[in-house]
């Protein structure tokens, strides 16, 4: 069987990406009628690859990716707007290290109220710029 990571550097990340999700479509026409419809994922490892091949697949579509060590080195920043229904998938991310900014006092009660119920061992400093509230999170205790 043909693997799309064996001649990727050849044929470039593009195309792998794309010879991969024909085969996958290929499969789902094959499949028995009476299953359902459901479309496959792909979840592209990028374990072993350079940081160059992830963002060339990412920029050619490939938006998920799995990985199956968890990298204590990684601190993810998160930037820009929260929206209040996001902010329990937020706080469920490994190795989340700042929540930047809070837009609103909504928001930052909504973050207060999981930060006392969950007694997550977070810092965290509020500063107020004329109306703007910026709230800034930082997590303690991550290498």
């Amino acid at each position: 069987m043909w693997r799309a990571g064996s001649r990727s550097a050849e044929l470039g990340v593009g195309f792998a990406l794309w010879t991969v999700k024909e085969c996958m479509q290929q499969a789902v026409a094959w499949r028995p009628r009476d299953l359902p419809a459901v479309q496959p994922r792909l979840v592209a490892v990028s374990k072993t690859k350079p940081v160059e091949t992830v963002i060339e697949a990412y920029c050619h579509g490939q938006h998920t990716f799995g990985e199956k060590y968890s990298s204590r080195t990684i601190k993810w920043h998160f930037i820009g707007h929260l929206q209040k229904q996001n902010v329990n998938k937020l706080m469920a991310i490994p190795n989340l290290f700042m929540l930047e900014t809070v837009d609103s006092v909504k928001l930052a009660d909504k973050v207060n109220s999981l930060w006392q119920e969950k007694r997550f061992s977070r810092k965290v400093k509020v500063y107020s710029i004329g109306h703007l509230v910026v709230l800034i999170l930082k997590i303690t205790g991550v290498t």
